[in-house]
């Protein structure tokens, strides 16, 4: 009897434990989104009051990984709601619902002052959001993971069609909205960063837009570098897009940024088929390069690199450095902006540190003004930089460093003319170095030259280097041996460990070369290693960290037997001294 009471009571007595906390949850809506749409972020399950760290994490196509992080206390009712509640430390602070995304910065162990940028539109950005226990404080390690959901930010939508261009001497991508149209077409172009940049075509496509991604230089067979332009080719565009049978006229649109905001008041100015311009962060006379349009030509304003400044962490500051536009000297410079019939708007960051922006759009008004004209509109965005981009993009705290940037830096730390130095070391810049721009082409005594530790994806200007014994490239993002042929008579040592080399096509017009250090790239098959038995002077190779050479990394004889069958002259392999038998030097000779 008593036993049963016992188990009768055991659910009575359940009923007054305290009730379980529900797990916590994280919740993004919509979890797919475009690229610029705002989500709603919500946190549930926490305790009143609870403080917790919310941070975001994403890699970009290379595998760069970016991180950002909020400070934030529950409710009452211990929940969280990014859209009503204010953050009280981290990447920023206040009421910001997509500031775990516009606040995406390099991760510690990164290199700086990347940009996450797209360089694909057709596969998502994901983002893991992550909710943290406790406060985390700037560089240290988060407290443990009590929730986490992934997102997707999209750059295109479906139906968006995205055709390459190579029409007459147009290059670029047109992309196009779904459905029939007729569409208003719209020619997009970013700054002097060159190539071609697609995210904000795709994005304008998705919206309605027939948008034609223009690159004007550094792309396919356009000139490598700003040295000068033809308007010819921005009409040749114009009328491309104007024509096009799903575009509405009876005129077209343009958008640009920095040099493109620049090119695109000129385009209006000149181009009868341009009869609007969105100009973000541009300057109202011509810049750098001479721009030529039949017998006319505006020269650009010139920058004075002694006017460069660098501050306390290594970054250049170029405000000043451009010339002065009002200097009756620069006239000829000047877009005569008042002759264009079309609609001007101007985008302006009032805390541009590139250069004057602000000023320029003021110029500009007033040259307008001057001539009884009031077809523009002004937008002055207080505490923004110059690169304004769509809503919720990563800022970026710093443009890339150049060579010509960093060679300045150079000769002032080491008292000497780079032209005249067989040794330059522009490894490690901060922010990054991304380009081999054509400044190297001043390095013509050098011998050794370091550009390791970059953000470089390309080899490229290196034909007026007539001495380069020695190339350093480790640790960029290269992913084809393609320019190295311009040093093919003197090149001896390449080391180009860290990057993405995955196929040695090319390497074979290297008959002086005699050290090949290429750890840690992609190398994968046995076809791709051979081609290496064509380097007649190669003796010292080091290889491992490749997909092909991991294969061996439980038995380095076996390795070192297979490697040195097909490229049997080497006589170091891997940091190992290779120790032939007398058969195997009987044979070499």
């Amino acid at each position: 009897m008593w036993r049963a009471v016992a188990v009768a009571s055991a659910p009575a007595r359940a009923l007054f434990c305290a009730p379980r906390r529900p797990a916590v949850s994280v919740a993004v809506s919509p979890a797919a989104a475009l690229a610029d749409e705002r989500v709603q972020t919500r946190v549930v399950g926490l305790g009143p009051g609870q403080p917790v760290t919310l941070r975001a994490v994403a890699a970009d196509e290379r595998g760069c990984l970016f991180q950002s992080c909020a400070h934030y206390r529950a409710d009452g009712r211990g929940e969280l709601h990014l859209g009503t509640d204010a953050s009280q430390g981290g990447d920023y602070t206040g009421v910001e619902p997509m500031g775990l995304f516009w606040s995406l910065a390099p991760a510690g162990m990164e290199r700086p002052y990347q940009r996450l940028v797209p360089r694909s539109t057709g596969t998502p950005l994901k983002v893991e959001m992550l909710v943290h226990e406790g406060h985390t404080q700037s560089g240290a390690f988060p407290g443990p993971v009590v929730a986490k959901a992934e997102v997707e930010r999209w750059f295109t939508a479906p139906g968006v069609r995205r055709i390459r261009l190579k029409e007459g001497r147009v290059r670029g991508s047109l992309f196009l909205p779904p459905g029939d149209g007729p569409f208003p077409g719209v020619i997009d172009m970013y700054g002097d960063e060159g190539g071609l940049v697609e995210f904000r075509s795709s994005l304008l496509a998705t919206r309605g837009f027939a948008a034609l991604s223009l690159p004007y230089f550094d792309f396919e067979d356009l000139p490598k570098v700003m040295k000068e332009f033809q308007l010819e080719y921005f009409e040749e565009a114009a009328r491309f897009l104007q024509r096009h049978p799903k575009v509405k006229g009876p005129g077209v649109g343009v958008i640009g940024t920095g040099k493109g905001a620049e090119l695109a008041l000129s385009m209006i100015t000149f181009l009868p088929e341009v009869v609007a311009a969105v100009c973000i962060s541009g300057c109202s006379s011509n810049t750098v390069a001479d721009l030529h349009y039949g017998e006319m030509t505006l020269p650009g304003l010139r920058f004075d690199m002694n006017k460069v400044s660098v501050s306390d962490n290594g970054i250049f500051d170029i405000f000043e450095a451009l010339d002065d536009p009002t200097n009756p000297a620069n006239s000829p410079c000047t877009i005569p902006i008042e002759k264009a019939e079309g609609h001007f708007l101007l985008v302006v960051g009032e805390d541009d540190r590139m250069w004057k922006s602000s000023l320029y759009a003021e110029l500009a008004i007033g040259r307008l003004r001057q001539h009884g004209k009031e077809n523009f509109e002004l937008l002055s965005y207080p505490g923004a930089g110059h690169r304004i981009d769509p809503p919720s993009t990563p800022f970026c705290q710093a443009k890339a460093t150049t060579i010509r940037g960093a060679l300045a830096r150079w000769e002032e730390k080491n008292g000497q003319k780079a032209s005249e130095a067989k040794e330059v070391k522009l490894y490690g810049q901060i922010p990054p170095v991304e380009k081999m721009d054509e400044s190297l082409s001043t390095l013509v005594n050098c011998e050794k030259l370091s550009l390791s530790t970059n953000c470089i994806e390309r080899i490229d200007n290196l034909s007026n280097l007539k001495n380069l014994r020695i190339l350093s490239l480790g640790r960029n993002n290269i992913k084809n041996l393609n320019g190295l042929e311009a040093v093919r008579e003197t090149l001896e040592e390449l080391w180009i460990s860290y990057n993405f080399i995955e196929k040695l096509r090319g390497i074979h017009v290297m008959k002086k070369l005699k050290v090949l250090y290429m750890s840690n790239n992609l190398v994968k098959d046995w076809a791709e290693f051979v081609r290496l038995a064509e380097l007649p002077l190669l003796e010292d190779l080091v290889f491992v960290g490749n997909p092909l050479q991991q294969k061996y990394s439980s038995d380095q004889n076996s390795w070192i037997e297979e490697a040195t069958k097909r490229v049997p002259k080497l006589k170091k392999l891997d940091g190992v001294v290779l120790i032939k038998g007398e058969e195997d030097e009987e044979g070499a000779n």
